[in-house]
């Protein structure tokens, strides 16, 4: 089924489009997807995992975590898991960096799961790959840097991944609106990872700052969200408190940055794409090279209003 992207459609269909696109699952059967997340720092981890949870078009295989430090995240992604009532799901740490901001983590401090494990990440990964050669899709909404050792740890394996869907990059703009493309946290946290990602071969679908940025969930969505009254969601909550209470950017409503990149995967037509071929520099800066093959499938652009709409739907049904 092909889908026109929302932001094509005439004003009078948007709320009825956004209606089905949330509430409607595939026919085939789901598609198989890693969730690789640095959650704990910024909310929209914790948001997009849920959000995971809540499509039936996805089928979680498991969870990695990467950056700062990996087995706290990996404890807080398992234990929303469990919350979730999805205890089997596998969650592994991977690569922990220098020390970072990482407050939702102590509401799972001392969590244990036979599921969690405080390492071996990227052979995980390495695993499923190649037990589903061509079948799943990554979507990768922290740094890089579980992905691209995992593409340097076999050879030809990048041609037994389905896709890499990832929240990284800046084409035509920055974070606020209007400004000069910059390089965006996920890019350049580690330039050199995703250089190897952007030129690994493997079909790339990219939700950057431009169509990103302004994904705000204001407090009436949250209301709803949190209003539903379920165990999953009850638990978002308390995550969603604790980083507005305490994150260092004094933010107050979530930017939704990792969740379009899972409803790419879930929802195709969700936001036009654009083919281009971007290339990495060293700082981290993401630029669009004309006349070269195209490497990705970029959401240049996001209708705010009507993603929110579907976003609030599909986490509250």
């Amino acid at each position: 089924m092909k889908f026109t992207p929302l932001s094509r459609c005439p004003a009078w269909c948007c709320a009825l489009a956004v209606l089905f696109l949330a509430t409607s699952a595939r026919a085939a059967e789901p598609i198989s997807v890693l969730f690789d997340t640095d959650i704990g720092t910024d909310i929209d981890d914790a948001y997009a995992l849920v959000q995971i949870l809540h499509s039936p078009e996805l089928k979680l295989l498991g969870v990695t975590t990467v950056s700062g430090d990996a087995v706290a995240r990996a404890h807080l992604a398992a234990k929303l898991l469990t919350v979730a009532g999805r205890p089997e799901i596998p969650v592994y740490a991977g690569t922990s960096t220098a020390t970072q901001y990482m407050a939702q983590t102590e509401w799972a401090k001392g969590f244990t799961s036979p599921a969690l494990h405080e390492n071996g990440g990227v052979a995980f990964l390495r695993e499923q790959i190649k037990a589903h050669p061509g079948e799943i899709t990554i979507i990768a909404v922290g740094e890089l840097t579980n992905v691209a050792a995992l593409l340097e740890s076999e050879p030809g394996l990048g041609a037994k991944i389905k896709a890499i869907a990832l929240m990284g990059g800046a084409v035509l703009r920055g974070y606020a609106p209007g400004s000069k493309p910059e390089p965006e946290w996920n890019i350049k946290s580690n330039a050199k990872a995703a250089q190897i990602v952007f030129g690994s071969g493997v079909p790339l679908l990219v939700a950057p700052l431009d169509s990103t940025a302004d994904l705000k969930l204001t407090p009436e969505g949250r209301v709803k969200i949190f209003s539903s009254g379920t165990p999953l969601n009850d638990a978002l909550a308390a995550l969603n408190s604790i980083w507005r209470h305490t994150n260092t950017w004094k933010g107050e409503n979530p930017t939704l940055f990792d969740n379009l990149a899972v409803a790419l995967v879930a929802t195709p037509g969700i936001a036009p794409l654009t083919a281009l071929h971007l290339e990495v520099e060293a700082n981290g800066l993401t630029r669009s090279i004309e006349g070269r093959p195209a490497n990705a499938h970029v959401a240049l652009t996001c209708d705010s209003a009507p993603f929110l709409q579907y976003f609030t739907i599909r986490l509250t049904k």
